[in-house]
C-alpha cells in the first residue's frame, strides 16, 4: 500500500505541474501533493463514463483539499467536445479553437447571389445573430432568392443554424440546396417551427447552390464549413 500510494503522489505531483504550468505560463513549478482515490465515477447525462488518456490508458479522478479533479479529456469527449492542447501557449480548448473554424461567409462569400442579406443582425426564436450569418430574403411571393458559393472542392460538409426570421415565424419556408448544379436535398420550415441546426453534405463538391422557395425571411446562423 505504501508504494501504491507513493506512486499516486507522483503522479498527482505531475498533474499539478501540468495544471501549473497553464496558470504561470513559461513557467514549469513542481509541487508534492497528497490526493484521495477513492474511486469516483463519472456519470455524463446518465451514462458512466471511464476516464482515459489520449492513448487509452484509464485515468482515475482524485480530490485534493476538497475538489475533484477529472481528466480534462474524458470529459470534454463525453459531453461531444474536440478537446485540443496547445502547447506554445500551455492553453487546453474544449470545443472551437479560435481562429481554426472556417466560416462560410468569411472563406467563400456567395459570387452571384438575389436577396441575400450578410453583416446585418437578425433575430431568431428571440436570439440574435449577426457574425458569420445571413439570411434570404423573398419581399414578393414567387421570388427564389438563392445564393452560389464556390467551395473548390474543399469542404465535406456544412454546419448551420437554419430558422425563420422572427417577424416571419408564421410562414412556411423550404430550403434548396444544390452540388455542382445537381439537387441534393431540401429543408422545410413549417410555421412556428423553431430554427434547427443542420449538417448539409457537400460531398467535397466545386458549387454550392442555396435556394429558398416561400415568402419571409430564413436565416443561416454560424454556418461552419466542415473538411
Amino acid at each position: 500500500m505504501k508504494q501504491l500510494w507513493k506512486k499516486r503522489i507522483g503522479a498527482a505531483a505531475v498533474c499539478t505541474a501540468l495544471l501549473t504550468t497553464g496558470a504561470l505560463a513559461a513557467t514549469v513549478t513542481y509541487k508534492t501533493i497528497q490526493v484521495q482515490y477513492s474511486g469516483i465515477h463519472l456519470v455524463v447525462d446518465g451514462v458512466p463514463i471511464t476516464p482515459k488518456d489520449a492513448n487509452g490508458v484509464e485515468v482515475e479522478p482524485f480530490v485534493y483539499n476538497g475538489t475533484t479533479y477529472l481528466p480534462v479529456r474524458a470529459v470534454g469527449e463525453a459531453i461531444g467536445k474536440q478537446v485540443t492542447w496547445e502547447g506554445s501557449s500551455q492553453t487546453v480548448y474544449i470545443g472551437e479553437v479560435p481562429g481554426a473554424a472556417e466560416y462560410l461567409t468569411v472563406v467563400c462569400p456567395p459570387y452571384q447571389s438575389s436577396d441575400y442579406n450578410s453583416g446585418k443582425t437578425f433575430s431568431m426564436d428571440g436570439v440574435s445573430y449577426h457574425a458569420n450569418s445571413f439570411y434570404l430574403s423573398t419581399p414578393f411571393i414567387g421570388d427564389h432568392p438563392h445564393a452560389l458559393f464556390n467551395l473548390n472542392g474543399q469542404y465535406s460538409a456544412l454546419e448551420v443554424t437554419i430558422g425563420h426570421l422572427d417577424r416571419y415565424a408564421n410562414e412556411e419556408n423550404t430550403i434548396y440546396v444544390y452540388l455542382d448544379g445537381v439537387y441534393s436535398q431540401s429543408i422545410t420550415l413549417k410555421p412556428e417551427e423553431m430554427a434547427k441546426t443542420v449538417t448539409i453534405p457537400l460531398e467535397y463538391a466545386l458549387q454550392l447552390k442555396i435556394q429558398k422557395d416561400g415568402y419571409g425571411d430564413v436565416g443561416f446562423a454560424n454556418a461552419k464549413l466542415i473538411r
